[in-house]
Protein backbone atom coordinates (compact mmCIF):
# COMPACT_ATOMS: atom_id res chain seq x y z
CA UNK A 1 0.00 0.00 0.00
CA UNK A 2 0.97 3.58 -0.67
CA UNK A 3 3.97 5.81 0.80
CA UNK A 4 6.72 3.54 1.57
CA UNK A 5 7.08 -0.34 0.95
CA UNK A 6 7.94 -0.44 4.59
CA UNK A 7 4.90 1.57 5.92
CA UNK A 8 2.86 -0.94 3.17
CA UNK A 9 3.81 -3.84 4.28
CA UNK A 10 3.49 -3.31 7.72
CA UNK A 11 -0.28 -1.23 6.65
CA UNK A 12 -1.32 -3.65 4.94
CA UNK A 13 -1.79 -6.65 7.03
CA UNK A 14 -5.46 -6.95 6.01
CA UNK A 15 -7.75 -9.39 5.93
CA UNK A 16 -11.24 -9.61 5.60
CA UNK A 17 -14.39 -10.91 7.62
CA UNK A 18 -16.02 -13.16 9.78
CA UNK A 19 -15.99 -15.89 12.51
CA UNK A 20 -18.62 -17.31 14.86
CA UNK A 21 -19.24 -20.37 13.79
CA UNK A 22 -21.49 -22.52 15.61
CA UNK A 23 -22.63 -25.87 13.63
CA UNK A 24 -20.87 -28.56 13.02
CA UNK A 25 -20.77 -29.65 9.03
CA UNK A 26 -22.72 -32.74 10.02
CA UNK A 27 -21.26 -34.75 6.84
CA UNK A 28 -22.97 -32.37 4.17
CA UNK A 29 -21.15 -30.62 1.35
CA UNK A 30 -24.15 -28.01 0.60
CA UNK A 31 -23.86 -24.24 1.95
CA UNK A 32 -26.41 -22.45 3.35
CA UNK A 33 -26.98 -18.60 4.47
CA UNK A 34 -25.62 -19.66 7.73
CA UNK A 35 -22.78 -20.64 6.15
CA UNK A 36 -22.35 -16.88 4.89
CA UNK A 37 -23.63 -15.59 8.42
CA UNK A 38 -20.42 -17.42 9.99
CA UNK A 39 -17.90 -16.50 7.51
CA UNK A 40 -19.21 -12.84 7.65
CA UNK A 41 -19.12 -12.63 11.44
CA UNK A 42 -15.65 -13.86 11.04
CA UNK A 43 -14.78 -10.75 9.18
CA UNK A 44 -16.49 -8.56 12.45
CA UNK A 45 -14.68 -10.36 14.74
CA UNK A 46 -11.01 -10.25 12.64
CA UNK A 47 -11.48 -6.75 12.22
CA UNK A 48 -12.37 -5.76 15.96
CA UNK A 49 -9.35 -7.79 16.63
CA UNK A 50 -7.12 -6.40 14.10
CA UNK A 51 -8.20 -3.15 15.19
CA UNK A 52 -7.36 -3.54 18.80
CA UNK A 53 -4.08 -5.04 18.32
CA UNK A 54 -5.33 -8.38 19.63
CA UNK A 55 -3.78 -10.51 16.70
CA UNK A 56 -2.78 -13.33 19.04
CA UNK A 57 -6.55 -14.17 20.23
CA UNK A 58 -6.90 -14.43 16.06
CA UNK A 59 -4.66 -17.60 15.80
CA UNK A 60 -7.69 -19.93 15.72
CA UNK A 61 -9.28 -18.27 12.78
CA UNK A 62 -6.74 -19.17 10.42
CA UNK A 63 -5.38 -22.39 9.14
CA UNK A 64 -2.11 -23.80 10.26
CA UNK A 65 -0.89 -23.04 6.41
CA UNK A 66 -2.43 -20.14 5.51
CA UNK A 67 -0.59 -17.51 3.31
CA UNK A 68 -1.01 -13.47 3.56
CA UNK A 69 -0.69 -12.25 0.15
CA UNK A 70 -1.04 -7.94 1.17
CA UNK A 71 0.20 -5.73 -1.24
CA UNK A 72 3.60 -4.35 -1.47
CA UNK A 73 4.49 -6.89 1.02
CA UNK A 74 6.71 -10.54 0.97
CA UNK A 75 3.67 -13.17 1.49
CA UNK A 76 3.36 -14.79 5.20
CA UNK A 77 3.60 -18.17 5.86
CA UNK A 78 1.88 -19.60 7.98
CA UNK A 79 -0.09 -18.32 11.40
CA UNK A 80 2.96 -17.37 13.13
CA UNK A 81 4.10 -15.12 10.09
CA UNK A 82 0.87 -13.75 9.67
CA UNK A 83 -0.16 -13.13 13.38
CA UNK A 84 3.34 -11.19 13.62
CA UNK A 85 2.95 -9.16 10.37
CA UNK A 86 -0.70 -8.32 11.64
CA UNK A 87 0.62 -7.06 15.00
CA UNK A 88 3.13 -4.65 13.45
CA UNK A 89 1.29 -1.50 14.03
CA UNK A 90 0.28 -2.07 17.65
CA UNK A 91 3.86 -2.56 18.40
CA UNK A 92 5.01 0.41 16.91
CA UNK A 93 1.84 2.02 18.56
CA UNK A 94 -0.14 3.20 15.20
CA UNK A 95 -3.87 3.25 15.84
CA UNK A 96 -5.40 1.52 12.88
CA UNK A 97 -9.02 1.36 11.96
CA UNK A 98 -10.11 -0.71 9.13
CA UNK A 99 -14.01 -0.87 6.83
CA UNK A 100 -15.14 -3.61 4.73
CA UNK A 101 -17.94 -3.49 2.07
CA UNK A 102 -18.35 -7.34 0.89
CA UNK A 103 -18.75 -7.72 -2.45
CA UNK A 104 -19.37 -11.70 -3.38
CA UNK A 105 -19.11 -14.66 -1.24
CA UNK A 106 -19.18 -17.86 -2.86
CA UNK A 107 -19.09 -21.23 -1.60
CA UNK A 108 -18.11 -24.82 -2.81
CA UNK A 109 -18.40 -27.37 -0.68
CA UNK A 110 -15.51 -27.10 2.28
CA UNK A 111 -14.27 -23.45 0.36
CA UNK A 112 -15.90 -20.57 0.50
CA UNK A 113 -14.36 -17.37 -1.60
CA UNK A 114 -15.15 -14.05 -0.65
CA UNK A 115 -14.48 -10.83 -2.49
CA UNK A 116 -14.33 -7.35 -0.69
CA UNK A 117 -13.65 -3.44 -0.71
CA UNK A 118 -11.26 -2.24 2.29
CA UNK A 119 -10.29 1.24 3.06
CA UNK A 120 -7.21 1.50 6.32
CA UNK A 121 -6.29 4.37 7.97
CA UNK A 122 -3.15 3.93 10.30
CA UNK A 123 -2.39 7.05 12.56
CA UNK A 124 1.42 7.03 13.14
CA UNK A 125 2.68 8.07 16.62
CA UNK A 126 4.05 11.29 14.72
CA UNK A 127 0.48 11.69 14.03
CA UNK A 128 0.95 11.18 10.32
CA UNK A 129 -2.13 9.47 8.82
CA UNK A 130 -1.61 6.93 5.56
CA UNK A 131 -5.02 5.95 3.75
CA UNK A 132 -5.38 2.71 1.79
CA UNK A 133 -7.74 1.45 -0.03
CA UNK A 134 -7.85 -1.52 -2.58
CA UNK A 135 -9.83 -5.42 -2.76
CA UNK A 136 -9.16 -8.28 -0.59
CA UNK A 137 -9.96 -11.71 -2.22
CA UNK A 138 -9.96 -14.46 0.77
CA UNK A 139 -10.25 -18.22 0.90
CA UNK A 140 -11.72 -20.11 3.71
CA UNK A 141 -11.81 -23.29 4.36
CA UNK A 142 -14.75 -24.80 6.82
CA UNK A 143 -12.66 -27.70 9.37
CA UNK A 144 -13.90 -30.78 10.46
CA UNK A 145 -15.73 -28.85 13.66
CA UNK A 146 -17.56 -26.73 11.87
CA UNK A 147 -15.10 -23.76 11.58
CA UNK A 148 -14.49 -21.78 8.51
CA UNK A 149 -10.78 -20.61 8.41
CA UNK A 150 -9.22 -18.25 6.35
CA UNK A 151 -6.68 -20.19 4.09
CA UNK A 152 -5.55 -17.54 1.82
CA UNK A 153 -5.70 -14.19 1.35
CA UNK A 154 -4.67 -11.14 -0.94
CA UNK A 155 -4.59 -7.60 -0.82
CA UNK A 156 -4.08 -5.15 -4.07
CA UNK A 157 -4.79 -1.14 -4.09
CA UNK A 158 -7.81 -0.78 -6.53
CA UNK A 159 -8.39 2.63 -8.63
CA UNK A 160 -11.87 1.96 -8.70
CA UNK A 161 -12.02 2.04 -4.38
CA UNK A 162 -13.34 5.17 -3.74
CA UNK A 163 -12.37 6.86 -0.20
CA UNK A 164 -16.20 8.33 -0.57
CA UNK A 165 -17.61 4.98 -0.33
CA UNK A 166 -16.13 3.75 2.67
CA UNK A 167 -18.85 2.45 5.23
CA UNK A 168 -19.94 5.17 8.06
CA UNK A 169 -19.30 4.18 11.46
Amino acid sequence: MPIKAGLIAAALAITLPASSPASALNGHAETSSTDEQMITEWGTKWQQLFEAGDVEQMRDMYEPDAVLMAHGALPQIGVDAILSFLGRNKAAGNKVTIDFANEDITIEGQRAYLTAKYWMTITLVNGQVLDFKGRSFLVYQKSRDGLWRLWRDMDNQAPDVAAEDRPVR
